[in-house]
């Protein structure tokens, strides 16, 4: 058995977003309190889901643009003039 364990598939956006360091300046996480540490060892261990939620804006940027693509597509709340004819076609 390897004493060496394999990096999580969270690591490369670890390192996409510029390594342990800026990552854990990002997200305000003080260095002297192990910040750092903490970001460095989701490389193994992933990061958790919790945190990729509170900052959907540094984690979740694929998703937030595909909702903002698919608000440009779709009609307005509460419909048109036009869709009322349909509206009435379809009840």
């Amino acid at each position: 058995m390897s004493k060496h364990r394999d990096l999580h598939p969270d690591a490369k956006i670890i390192d996409e977003l510029g390594g342990p360091t800026k990552l854990a300046e990002r997200l305000g996480y003080d260095k002297a309190s192990g910040g750092v540490q903490r970001i460095q060892n989701w490389k193994w261990r992933g990061i958790p889901a919790h945190v990729k939620v509170e900052h959907p804006e540094i984690f979740m940027t694929d998703l937030i643009d595909r909702v903002k693509a698919s608000d440009d597509a779709q009609p307005p709340a509460g419909g048109s003039v036009d869709d009322a004819k349909m509206a009435k076609m379809v009840v």
